[in-house]
């Protein structure tokens, strides 16, 4: 492998070439990264510093390449199945554009490994060539992610070197297969302009645009680790939370050409008052987060100030919240929001009996599905004096208390998936 980095004022260029891919199906894949940083560019951060925090940026779970998103996310598909008769709709809906680009673009914001968001892919890629009569319209496919993101996984799933499958074991088709799809990949983050102003025809995001781009963590020596379960919100998640929405809807109203769309699926907290893992079904998520972090203490792990340090840098809208901004920006409308809460497949199978497992195996398969996107959380709320290893003993044996919960009660434990679906339409004028 031979890398060169050359960094010039505000632009850094990065080449990278791996003789080793001539062994795979594709004969060498180069990559060719440009950024050039402005004072208007947002990057997620928190916004002070101590040594004990529960903010930070969001890191993935796994090793980059294996794809361990996908795999304890299966939830995902679900919420997915979910959107994908609104997607096709509207595909079918849309006019057929008669300027720029020949290809059809397509872009999944906050993509994490790309694998849950294949069988959709496979799908529009179909829908596109099947609404103007073209099986072998050119479509490209751009993922958008953060910077640290898993980018070795994204493209074993997009290229189809890493297979998928949903939680009932079905195999997800994947769009690279279908021909004329080409895939390009971007890291600099939604909360900004991506994309080239009226160069996305279609644009979907799912289940990511809650992450906050700033991190107030006013949360800290709190009762609460989450905005969602206070009783009112807190001021500086719920303020920064309006700010990145305008700001994420600002960005793709210039990204989407004329008549584009953006569906934007995306965790809420609903009418009902339910949000991600707190329904009417079963023990709340966060309870049971609580409860196995507090154990900690009790076992010597952690201080009182570690076991209130956790301040999750994300915030579940209101619909009310979702539609605030809108009329401010010109070219944006709503077509339609609606909220739906999609139910955990891992509990819904071991309540049916179809997953065959022990209580035990049940509550190993089902906690990674929440690990995998709050475990860095949990962790920067421990002080900087602790090393990684000392940590990670930390954050196994929290784990291990959650699973211990989950294994007295399985039939209690899932993480129901509470959503906004809306879907926006660039003014075609």
């Amino acid at each position: 492998v031979s890398r060169k980095f050359y960094q010039k004022k505000n632009l850094t260029f990065i080449h990278s070439f791996e003789n080793e891919t001539r062994k795979m199906k594709f004969p060498s894949i180069i990559l060719l990264s440009f950024f050039s940083s402005t004072s208007s560019m947002v990057v997620a951060s928190p916004t002070t510093k101590a040594s004990t925090g529960g903010a930070g940026v969001h890191k993935p779970v796994g090793k980059d390449g294996e794809g361990l998103y996908t795999a304890s996310t299966k939830g995902c598909f679900d919420v997915i199945d979910t959107a994908t008769p609104l997607v096709l709709e509207e595909i079918k809906r849309q006019a057929v554009r008669g300027f720029g680009s020949p290809a059809f673009h397509i872009a999944d914001y906050g993509t994490a490994d790309a694998g849950t968001s294949l069988g959709l892919m496979t799908k529009m890629v179909e829908g596109v060539r099947n609404r103007i009569g073209d099986d072998q319209k050119e479509v490209v496919i751009h993922y958008e992610d953060q910077l640290t993101n898993e980018w070795q996984s994204v493209f074993n799933h997009a290229l189809g070197i890493k297979s998928v499958s949903d939680a009932y074991g079905k195999s997800i088709p994947n769009p690279y297969e279908l021909g004329n799809v080409f895939t390009e990949a971007c890291g600099v983050g939604f909360h900004n302009q991506c994309y080239a102003s009226s160069s996305i025809d279609f644009g979907v995001s799912f289940t990511a645009m809650h992450w906050l781009s700033a991190f107030p963590s006013s949360l800290r020596g709190n009762k609460y680790m989450h905005a969602a379960r206070c009783p009112e919100s807190p001021s500086p998640e719920k303020e920064q939370a309006a700010k990145d929405w305008k700001s994420i809807l600002q960005a793709r109203a210039k990204e989407l050409v004329p008549g584009g769309r953006f569906v934007c699926v995306n965790f809420c907290k609903n009418s009902d008052g339910y949000f991600l893992g707190q329904t009417d079904v079963g023990a709340s998520m966060w309870d049971s987060f609580q409860e196995s972090w507090d154990m900690l203490k009790d076992q010597g792990l952690i201080s009182e100030e570690e076991r209130l340090g956790v301040s999750f840098p994300n915030y579940y809208r209101t619909k009310e919240e979702f539609l605030e901004c809108v009329e401010e920006i010109s070219d944006l409308k709503v077509v339609s929001i609606e909220e739906k809460v999609v139910r955990c497949p891992y509990r819904e199978l071991y309540i049916s009996g179809k997953s065959g497992k022990s209580p035990r195996e049940y509550a190993e398969w089902f906690v990674p599905t929440t690990q995998s996107w709050s475990h860095s959380t949990f962790k920067s709320a421990l002080n900087a004096d602790k090393d990684e290893e000392e940590k990670e003993k930390v954050m196994k044996q929290f784990w291990d208390n959650y699973k211990s919960l989950v294994e007295k009660d399985p039939e209690a434990h899932g993480m129901d998936y509470v959503h906004a679906y809306i879907v926006f339409e660039k003014d075609d004028n």
